[in-house]
């Protein structure tokens, strides 16, 4: 007769105690950048930054004088 295995979970103490035990060695393998690594992250950040802004810049001047040429189109034409 063929006997029939359970796969019981482990219980609640023994499944916190794994996800510890793999959130320190997770935190074992990170590694902290060096302070140049971390300035060339930071500029690379304020570049982009400094990019996105002047690309809404222009878009916000570019639509504000198109609605602005539509308003004075509209007021002729009444």
């Amino acid at each position: 007769m063929a006997s029939l295995k359970t796969t019981e979970r482990p219980g609640l103490i023994a499944r916190m105690r794994n996800w510890f035990h793999d959130i320190v060695a997770e935190l074992r393998r990170v590694v902290k950048p060096t302070p140049e690594e971390t300035t060339q992250m930071m500029l690379v950040v304020i570049g982009f930054v400094l990019v996105a802004a002047i690309w809404f810049a222009f878009w916000d001047v570019v639509l504000t004088r198109l609605t602005h040429q539509i308003d004075q189109w509209v007021q002729r034409v009444r």
